[in-house]
C-alpha cells in the first residue's frame, strides 16, 4: 500500500507547523533542557551553582558557560572552559575553535595557548607542529612558570631540526629553575640528549 501524497496545502500546514515548533522552542527555552523560559533556567542554574556546584551536569555547565559567553563577550575565560569540556568529551576539532575564541578575545590568554597548542599535538599525533612550537614558546614567555610549554617549545625546535635553538631554549629553562627543583635532572638529561643529536 502506497502513502497518499501530500498536497500543496498539506506542505504548507506541516511547514507552518514546524516553524511555529521552532519559534516556540526559541521562546521558551533550550531544546532538551525543559519547558521554562531561558531566563527562568538560567536563573535556576545560577542557584544551583551558588548553592550545590557539584551536581551540575555536564549540559548544565555548558548552557551556564554559554551565557556567560553572552554575558560577557569580551572575556577569555567562558571560552576557554568550553574548550576544556568538549576536549575532555573527545571534541578535540570543537574545543579547538572554542580556544581560539578565547584567544580572539585576548591572544595572551596563557591557558588558552596552552591547552590550543596540546590539541594541535593531539591532533598531529604527538608531533609538536610550528603551530604548537609557537603558541608554546608564547605561553613560556609571558609565564615562566609554564615550564611544560617552554619544554615542549624546545621539543618543537628539535623536531623542526633546529638544534642549538632548542638547546639554547632547554639551557634557558634548566637555569631558571630553582636549585632543588626535581625537574632540573629531568631537563640536564634532554639537554645532554639534544646535544648528542
Amino acid at each position: 500500500m502506497t502513502s497518499p501524497a501530500l498536497t500543496r496545502t498539506q506542505w504548507l500546514i506541516l511547514g507552518a507547523c514546524l516553524l511555529i515548533g521552532v519559534a516556540g522552542d526559541l521562546t521558551i527555552g533550550k531544546p532538551g533542557m525543559g519547558a521554562q523560559p531561558m531566563s527562568a533556567r538560567q536563573a535556576a542554574l545560577a542557584e544551583k551553582v551558588r548553592t550545590d556546584p557539584q551536581s551540575l551536569t555536564a549540559a548544565e555547565t555548558l548552557s551556564r558557560l554559554e551565557q556567560a559567553v553572552r554575558d560577557q563577550p569580551d572575556q577569555p575565560e567562558p571560552h576557554f572552559f568550553i574548550g576544556e569540556m568538549l576536549r575532555a568529551q573527545n571534541r578535540q576539532d570543537d574545543a579547538l575553535r572554542a580556544y581560539q575564541s578565547a584567544l580572539r578575545r585576548d591572544e595572551n590568554y596563557v591557558p588558552a595557548l596552552v591547552s590550543l597548542a596540546d590539541v594541535l599535538v593531539e591532533l598531529s599525533d604527538g608531533a609538536v607542529g610550528p603551530d604548537a612550537t609557537r603558541l608554546y614558546a608564547r605561553a613560556y614567555q609571558l609565564d615562566e612558570t609554564q615550564v611544560r610549554a617552554g619544554m615542549f617549545a624546545a621539543m618543537g625546535a628539535a623536531q623542526a631540526g633546529d638544534q642549538e635553538k632548542a638547546n639554547q631554549a632547554m639551557r634557558y629553562i634548566y637555569s631558571r629553575l630553582p636549585e632543588g627543583d626535581p625537574r632540573r635532572e629531568r631537563f640536564r638529561a634532554m639537554i645532554e640528549a639534544i646535544g648528542e643529536e
